[in-house]
């Protein structure tokens, strides 16, 4: 994702970036780390948008634990 400052402060313009194909598609729209690092310390994780273009298409979700969280 591209993080771009703009003239008003603390005013920030998130620009995910999308990834697919026939399938569909997938962006990441909130990343803490990124976020932090353009100066965003709210305290949430990860945000993610997914798209399947046939019906029916189930995509696998993961969840990790510590210490691999």
């Amino acid at each position: 994702m591209d993080i771009v400052s703009l003239a008003i402060p603390d005013v920030k313009l998130v620009r995910p970036k999308r990834s697919g194909d026939a399938r569909g598609w997938f962006m990441e729209t909130y990343r803490r780390d990124r976020m932090a690092d353009a100066g965003v310390t709210d305290d949430f994780v990860q945000d993610n948008q997914s798209f399947s273009a046939a019906r029916g298409t189930v995509r696998g979700l993961h969840l990790q634990q510590p210490p691999r969280a």
